[in-house]
């Protein structure tokens, strides 16, 4: 029987939509759109480059609260509203990815309705099981 772990950011909008931040299942854990947005919950940078580290410091604290690492991802998905600047976005994600390599899918978005975010992406992250080799005699 799989078990099923939500993990919330407590914002007002999972309750509207009726959606978790992240949702654990077994050992995978897919984490839902996430955005530039500081603590504050505003998105002060400008740039793709900018936005792009920040949304990968929100998805590496969303792996860490629920016990997975960056080295667990096996699959992101960039949402680029200036798809002209993909080089800047695809720089930064090689920045943390580039050893890791997941299955990657870059999308060309209409704005969205947050108007200064111009870079999200979504992971699905699957937990690495330690095998035990024994030790040849």
């Amino acid at each position: 029987m799989s078990v099923r772990q939500l993990h919330s950011s407590n914002s007002k909008w999972e309750a509207v939509f009726g959606f978790s931040r992240a949702v654990e299942v077994d050992d995978t854990l897919y984490i839902s759109k996430t955005g530039a947005l500081n603590s504050n919950g505003e998105i002060t940078a400008t740039s793709v480059a900018e936005q792009t580290r920040i949304v990968l410091e929100n998805i590496s604290r969303v792996l860490e609260q629920a016990n997975f690492k960056l080295d667990d991802v096996i699959q992101s998905r960039m949402y680029l509203t200036e798809i002209d600047q993909w080089q800047e976005a695809a720089t930064v994600h090689g920045e943390y990815f580039n050893e890791i390599r997941p299955a990657f899918t870059l999308l060309h978005v209409l704005p969205f309705p947050e108007r200064k975010m111009i870079v999200a992406m979504e992971v699905v992250a699957r937990r690495q099981k330690t095998v035990d080799i024994p030790e040849s005699a």
